[in-house]
C-alpha cells in the first residue's frame, strides 16, 4: 500500500507565547484565552510535524516554496531531514505558500507512478 503524506510545519520553536506567533496562532487573538491553559501548553511541546515525520517509512515526494512565510523552509527541512523513509525533494525557489501548475503535475505524476508499482 502506498501512503501519501502532505504536511506543512507551522511551528518549530518551543512553546512560549513569544515564539508561537505563526500558524496556527495558538496564543494570539481569540485563541489566547482558550489555549493558555497548562494542559494545552504541554501539548504544544510535542504537537509538531517533526515529531510525526520520524515515523514516515513509506516513499515520499516532498516539495515546498522557498519563500513560504506560513511554513518556512527551515521548518520544512527540519521535518524532511528526520524522515527515515525513501524521499525526494523538489524545492521551488520562486514560490511561497502556493504551487506552480508544473509542481502539482510533477507530484501527481510521482504519485500515479507509485500507485502503479513504481519506485
Amino acid at each position: 500500500m502506498v501512503r501519501c503524506l502532505l504536511s506543512r510545519s507551522g511551528r518549530r520553536d518551543g512553546l512560549s507565547q513569544r515564539s508561537c506567533r505563526g500558524w496556527p496562532h495558538l496564543f494570539t487573538g481569540d485563541n489566547l484565552a482558550y489555549n493558555n491553559k497548562p494542559d494545552r501548553i504541554k501539548t504544544t511541546g510535542y504537537y509538531d510535524v517533526v515529531n510525526f515525520a520520524r515515523m514516515v517509512n513509506v516513499p515520499g515526494y516532498y516539495s515546498w516554496g522557498f519563500n513560504d512565510e506560513t511554513c518556512p523552509p527551515t521548518s520544512m527541512y527540519a521535518a524532511y531531514n528526520v524522515i527515515p523513509g525513501p524521499k525526494m525533494l523538489e524545492l521551488y525557489l520562486e514560490t511561497g505558500h502556493w504551487t506552480f501548475p508544473e509542481q502539482t503535475e510533477k507530484m501527481t505524476t510521482w504519485l500515479l507512478g507509485q500507485l502503479k508499482g513504481g519506485k
